[in-house]
């Protein structure tokens, strides 16, 4: 008899990358996703995957460390939620992330950099400016040509964990109303993102996953009563079944974090459904490019490569004069010409011929807009400090000549940090005790407590390779 397979739940980056450790170490897995295709939330991820360390980074002379890349999560977190061993794992093995990607996958992550909340450039992507995609269909393409050592089942909808005196020892699982159960080893990887609970009772350490949820008795409705008006730029398909499935237990699994949402500053409004509840993400990237955020009249108001809770702050408030735009010169929309390209084709973000243009369009007085650039570029040539401390200028200068990309902004529910509680060999923890719960591995968003009150771009793909990678060795292992 063959031995039991090694059970992934979920396919999207973190279970896939889960699935290649497995085979690496010489296990069989079965991967089960609820949807009929693979990739999750992964595919959609724009702004890059970080790495402190790398040779992408080495090869540009940028100077960066582990170390420091801890320094900016742990300020990112938040002393009173920053969780040093979780930090540790996830920026001390990000190089390794990176290497192997590009080594074992051939994923181009050539182009890096510089984005908010970050001392280094270490935001990795692909020339194409599509990493999430890169990555993530890498990893699909190798798994689905792995035979049978890799069974994949689509359209599958795991019920319940399987136990027994000594922990988690499989699933039961229904295919096209067909029940079916698997022994073996579980790693969650389910995503979370939207997540109703209805009938489920839930306590303090219980958390999050339901960005996309603002029905009445949601966690959102709940705990961040606040963020209700908000858009979201999270689909529905992501229910973060792997919460529901740990906290029904007997002993559940512990949550954290219940109440950290990231806001993200740059929601894009489309200008024919201006009230929709659902939009697209105006990637970190086309700031790091050198965008810049503009008020109605036409003036900065932040710091446009700041820490992702300080600028949706900002923007917040300049909204209140206002609509917001994000506004890329020619060289900042060259350099993410693709992000631009799929914008616009969507109605998302227009093309302007000259700072005139725009300024008659949106209602700006041009002398305005010119002063803004005279402004800007002071402060990126070095002849006068940025009122908003910027230190970092990529593809300045601005002229009122240029061709400019402009998108109207809103801040949107866009991640949630709380999850499953884990340890930093991904081992699921039972709740009260802290204690492993035998059997069970998790990675990706469903697990609470890596990013504290604030993910940094870029550290979300990294959490599910970092976290996939130490999941699957650990379910390799027994350990």
């Amino acid at each position: 008899m063959s031995p039991p397979r090694t059970i992934i739940v979920g396919g999207g980056l973190a279970g896939l990358t889960a699935a290649h450790t497995l085979l690496e170490h010489g296990k069989d897995v079965l991967l089960l996703d609820k949807m009929p295709s693979l990739g999750g939330n992964s595919v959609k991820a724009s702004s890059g995957i970080n790495g402190a360390g790398s040779a992408a980074q080495q090869a540009l002379d940028i100077n960066d460390s582990p170390e420091a890349f801890f320094a900016d999560t742990e300020a990112s977190a938040g002393a009173e939620l920053a969780r040093p061993a979780l930090i540790t794992a996830l920026t001390g093995n990000s190089a390794g992330a990176i290497a192997w990607l590009t080594g074992t996958f051939g994923v181009d992550l050539s182009v890096v950099a510089r984005l908010g909340g970050h001392s280094a450039a270490r935001t990795h992507r692909d020339k194409g400016g599509a990493p999430g995609w890169a990555i993530t269909s890498a990893l699909m393409k190798r798994l689905e040509a792995e035979g049978a050592r890799a069974q994949i089942v689509k359209s599958a909808r795991v019920l319940r964990l399987l136990e027994e005196a000594d922990g988690v020892v499989g699933v039961e699982y229904e295919t096209a109303g067909t029940l079916h159960e698997a022994r073996g080893h579980v790693v969650l990887a389910t995503g979370f993102v939207a997540l109703p609970y209805s009938g489920i009772a839930l306590t303090e350490t219980t958390c999050s996953g339901y960005s996309a949820d603002a029905t009445p008795g949601s966690l959102l409705a709940t705990h961040r009563p606040d963020l209700l008006a908000l858009p979201t730029t999270n689909g529905a398909h992501a229910t973060g079944d792997g919460v529901r499935l740990a906290t029904a237990l007997t002993a559940p699994a512990g949550m954290c974090d219940l109440d950290q949402v990231q806001v993200h500053p740059t929601g894009l409004l489309d200008p024919a459904k201006p009230e929709a509840k659902t939009t697209f993400l105006g990637a970190e990237a086309l700031r790091g490019a050198g965008g810049l955020l503009l008020d109605a009249r036409g003036a900065r108001f932040v710091d446009e490569v700041g820490r992702r809770d300080a600028v949706t702050a900002a923007v917040q408030a300049a909204a209140l004069r206002g609509p917001v735009r994000l506004v890329l010169g020619q060289a900042a929309a060259a350099e993410v010409g693709k992000h631009c390209g799929f914008y616009a084709s969507k109605g998302l973000m227009k093309r302007y011929a000259s700072a005139a243009e725009f300024s008659a369009d949106a209602g700006i007085p041009l002398a305005a807009l010119e002063a803004t650039f005279v402004s800007y570029n002071a402060s990126a040539s070095g002849t006068a400090p940025d009122p908003f401390g910027k230190a970092t200028f990529h593809n300045a200068l601005y002229t009122p000549n240029e061709e400019l990309h402009v998108a109207v902004i809103t801040p949107v529910v866009h991640y949630t940090m709380g999850g499953l509680t884990v340890d930093a060999r991904a081992r699921v923890l039972a709740a009260g005790t802290a204690q492993p719960i035998p059997g069970l591995w998790a990675a990706g968003e469903v697990i609470g407590g890596v990013h504290g009150r604030n993910r940094l771009a870029g550290s979300s793909l990294l959490e599910a390779v970092v976290f996939g990678r130490i999941a699957g060795a650990g379910a390799a292992q027994g350990v």
